[in-house]
């Protein structure tokens, strides 16, 4: 079945002359880059079908880095800072790329302070990162589990910057519904059967970034001389890109994927099974079966063909999809795990912990007033620890996991806030 409204980032796409197009043939997807295309559907992911499900991320991230009046086009898209912080957004950084500015908006990861111990948080308090957060590495008050994974080039004061971006179908949604407060969320819910819904074309684009001086001897340069990694010089200093999550309302439980570069130095956990998952894309590279740290595979025909239509930075040639899910568990009833070995490990998501989809599903508000400053949000990794032990990855149900059990019997007055976290940290009123 194919949905017959053209998503909002394929518009964009078009706007630059391209469409791209996800179509199935023979059992394996494909890209159709063409040029001048009129718009043309977009073919929906098969739930639990992963090649359908790569080609459809691919598509999103082939849109998403297409250049658009001197920045990435995601880059042109809101960022949630604009909608959690109204008015901040001029106070920006500027980035210089091809003679033109940008604006970016970096904070910190709401996640690695939710996830830091209090001593971590106290170490941190005396760390000069700015708007953004220390990476994860060895130290005082570091968790014993991520040893081993460490990288051993990072320099002594190592830091990171995450933005997340909305497109325009879903800035419009949150701010026509009046969804930029927990009290407005609530209201809306209320009219709603108790739940946030986002309309299909939305997406959400979460990115990390990293200064150079986080590492030991400089290992890259604004632009990149050898196309590993896109790299930006903001303000002076030059960062490069080593974490996307790409998110779709494609789907009722949203589409999930991940990317990162194939970088030793940045991200040199990448596809190891032993902290999250490993790497799998049967559309975007020629491999039929997932695989592990330190191997290559060959980018396929089709995502070559629609990254050059596109015009994409060649930095991009170099970015592998880590994984993709549409699901909880798969067919035996086995959890699906999925982790950004960048964005996740410097979150502090311990091992074997990471789950895209079970871990947003938790995004739910209770209604009640800030308690100690914090917001009362379901008992996730940003909200408060009102159900402390659910599972981080699978099912989000506590007891006989055979299903979604959200949500429980003893929430009443809860409201869904369709699996983002971005509304859960808006402000109560």
């Amino acid at each position: 079945m194919k949905i017959r409204v053209l998503h909002a980032t394929a518009l964009l796409a078009i706007a630059a002359g391209i469409c791209l197009c996800s179509q199935i043939q023979n059992g394996r997807a494909s890209l159709i880059p063409t040029a001048n295309a009129a718009p043309q559907a977009v073919q929906k992911p098969a739930v639990g079908d992963p090649v359908s499900a790569a080609a459809f991320a691919w598509s999103l991230f082939v849109q998403a880095m297409t250049p658009s009046n001197g920045a990435l086009t995601f880059e042109g898209w809101t960022e949630q800072t604009c909608l959690i912080q109204p008015g901040s957004c001029p106070n920006s950084a500027t980035a210089q790329t091809g003679g033109k500015s940008r604006l970016h908006h970096f904070h910190r990861s709401p996640l690695r302070q939710k996830n830091a111990t209090s001593k971590t948080k106290a170490i941190q308090a005396g760390v000069n990162c700015g708007p953004g957060a220390p990476m994860n590495a060895p130290g005082p008050g570091t968790t014993p589990v991520f040893n081993g994974f460490f990288p051993k080039n990072l320099s002594s004061n190592p830091c990171f910057f995450e933005e997340v971006f909305v497109n325009p179908a879903e800035s419009t949604f949150i701010t026509k519904n009046g969804l930029t407060t927990l009290i407005g969320q609530q209201a809306y819910g209320n009219q709603h059967s108790n739940a946030i819904t986002f309309p299909w074309d939305a997406v959400e684009i979460k990115v990390d970034w990293v200064p150079a001086s986080s590492f030991t001897n400089a290992t890259f340069k604004c632009p990149d001389p050898t196309h590993q990694l896109y790299t930006e010089n903001i303000n002076g200093t030059c960062y490069a890109l080593v974490g996307i999550h790409i998110s779709s309302k494609a789907l009722p439980d949203w589409l999930w994927a991940t990317f990162e570069p194939n970088n030793g130095i940045t991200n040199p956990n990448r596809c190891n099974q032993a902290l999250y998952n490993p790497c799998y894309d049967p559309f975007g590279t020629t491999s039929t079966q997932p695989y592990g740290p330190g191997q290559k595979p060959t980018q396929s025909q089709p995502l070559q063909q629609a990254m050059k239509a596109a015009q994409l930075d060649p930095a991009f040639n170099n970015y592998f999809l880590t994984g993709v899910a549409t699901q909880f568990v798969d067919n035996q009833k086995t959890a699906i795990p999925m982790g950004n070995s960048f964005v996740e490990f410097n979150a502090q998501v311990a091992p074997g912990q990471a789950s895209c989809i079970t871990c947003h599903r938790y995004a739910y508000f209770n209604g009640q007033p800030p308690s100690n400053g914090v917001e009362q949000n379901f008992g996730g990794p940003l909200g408060a620890p009102n159900f402390p032990n659910w599972p981080a990855i699978g099912n989000a149900c506590y007891s006989n996991p055979n299903g979604n059990c959200l949500p429980p019997s003893n929430t009443s007055g809860w409201t869904s806030q369709d699996f983002s976290w971005m509304l859960g940290l808006m402000g109560y009123k």
